[in-house]
C-alpha cells in the first residue's frame, strides 16, 4: 500500500465542504443503464481543452503519486500541450466534485461509495492495481489463538472499508480472527499512531506499510503476514462535467500518465526497476529525500509491484472491491472509461488485468 515519505512543495487545497459533497442530495448514480455512450473520433486527440490541470491526492508521497511527477520531469505532459500542478486535499472526491481540482486519486471503495451517493465523478482510470497487506504482532505471538483477550488494529477509524480487507486476508493467511476474542481499536488514520501504540505494548497486531517496518523490528515485533491482492487500491476521477468539456485532455493527460507508469514500472512490474536512478534523481530534484531508497536492491523501490502500467480498472476490479470491502452492489458505468480505453489504444495496449505476482 502506501509509504508515506514527506515531501515540500505541494500546494494543501482548503476550505472543502468535503463531508458535506459526499453525502449531498443529488439523487444516486452507478446505473449503467441509463449512461450516454460515449464516441471519441478515430485517430489522434484533437487540441486539448484545458491545458492546465490541477491532480489532488490525499497526502504527500514519494512513489505512491510519483507518476505525476515523472511526467511532468520528463516531458509527457508537455508533448500534450499540458502543465499539471499536484495538490494535497483532505478529501480529494469532494475537490474534484467541488471543481477545487480536475482530476484526484482516491481510493476505489471510498469512489464507489461516492458515486452511490450522487456525487458527480467519473472513474476515469486505475492508479494502483495491487495492494500488499503486512502484518506485525507482539514477540511471543506466533498463532491467532494468542491473539485471544488481547486488542488489535485493523484500521485507524470505524468504518473504514479497508478493515473488512485486511481481516479477509488475515483469514485467508491462517490468522482468523473470528476464532478468537478480540477488541479492536483505532488509534488514528495514519499508520504511524498504530506502530505508536504497538512499540508501547497497547496492542497485540497491527497492518503496517514501509516506512514503519524500522520501528516494529527495532521493537522485536513479528513479521507474520507479507501478501499481494490483485485488488484495486486506489483510482483517478474526475468531476463528469469537467469530463464532458474536456475529452480530448483528458485523453492526453491519460496518455502521459500511462507514459510515466510505463517508465516507473519497466521492465515489468515485479521485476526490479530499470529506470530506477533516474527516477530517483527526478525525486531529489522535485524536493523528495530520496536517500533511503538510493543503493536499494529491492523490487519495491518505486512501489511499481503494485502498479499496472496500463492503468488497468475495468467492472471486475469494481466488483472485487465491492465484494472485499463488505459494500452494498452497485453497477458499474462501463462508459466512464472510454478516455482511458482511447489512451491505451493511442499507445498499442489494452486494458488487461494484472497478472498475480509472488511477494518480493
Amino acid at each position: 500500500m502506501r509509504r508515506s515519505i514527506r515531501r515540500t512543495g505541494l500546494i494543501a487545497a482548503a476550505g472543502l465542504a468535503a463531508l458535506a459533497l459526499l453525502t449531498g442530495c443529488t439523487a444516486p448514480g452507478g446505473d449503467s443503464a441509463d449512461a450516454e455512450p460515449v464516441t471519441l473520433a478515430d485517430g489522434e486527440p484533437g487540441p486539448a481543452e484545458d491545458t492546465e490541470i490541477t491532480v489532488a491526492i490525499p497526502f504527500p508521497d514519494l512513489t505512491m503519486y510519483s507518476m505525476y511527477v515523472l511526467a511532468t520531469d520528463l516531458g509527457y505532459y508537455e508533448e500534450e500541450g499540458l502543465t499539471v500542478e499536484v495538490i494535497t486535499a483532505d478529501n480529494v472526491t469532494a475537490a474534484v466534485a467541488s471543481g477545487s481540482a480536475d482530476i484526484g486519486v482516491e481510493s476505489t471503495g471510498t469512489v464507489i461509495e461516492a458515486i452511490r451517493g450522487g456525487v458527480e465523478v467519473d472513474l476515469v482510470g486505475g492508479h494502483y492495481c495491487r495492494q500488499n497487506f503486512d502484518f506485525a504482532t507482539q514477540q511471543g505471538i506466533d498463532d491467532v489463538a494468542d491473539l485471544d483477550g488481547t486488542s488489535i488494529v485493523l484500521a485507524g477509524t470505524p468504518g473504514d472499508p479497508a478493515e473488512f480487507q485486511r481481516k479477509q486476508v488475515l483469514k485467508e493467511e491462517g490468522w482468523d480472527l473470528d476464532t478468537v476474542s478480540t477488541e479492536v481499536v483505532y488509534p488514528g488514520p495514519g499508520s504511524e499512531s498504530w506502530t505508536e501504540f504497538f512499540v508501547n505494548d497497547k496492542i497485540s497486531l497491527q497492518p503496517f506499510y514501509a516506512d514503519d517496518r524500522p520501528a516494529l523490528e527495532e521493537h522485536g515485533a513479528n513479521i507474520v503476514v507479507e501478501a499481494l491482492r490483485n485488488w484495486a487500491n486506489d483510482v483517478q476521477v474526475a468531476g463528469d462535467k469537467w469530463v464532458a468539456e474536456n475529452p480530448n485532455t483528458l485523453v492526453r493527460f491519460l496518455r502521459a500518465t500511462l507514459k510515466a507508469t510505463d517508465f516507473m514500472t519497466a521492465p515489468a512490474p515485479g521485476q526490479f526497476p530499470e529506470n530506477v536512478d533516474e527516477a530517483l534523481d527526478i525525486y531529489e530534484v522535485n524536493d523528495f529525500d530520496v536517500s533511503d531508497l538510493r543503493g536499494s536492491d529491492s523490487v519495491w523501490v518505486l512501489d511499481g509491484h503494485l502498479a499496472c502500467s496500463n492503468l488497468y480498472f475495468d467492472t471486475e476490479a469494481w466488483d472485487t472491491t465491492i465484494e472485499t470491502q463488505s459494500l452494498e452492489p452497485i453497477e458499474f458505468d462501463r462508459s466512464q472509461l472510454v478516455y482511458l480505453e482511447k489512451a491505451q489504444e493511442l499507445l498499442g495496449i489494452d486494458n488487461a488485468g494484472p497478472e498475480t505476482l509472488p511477494y518480493p
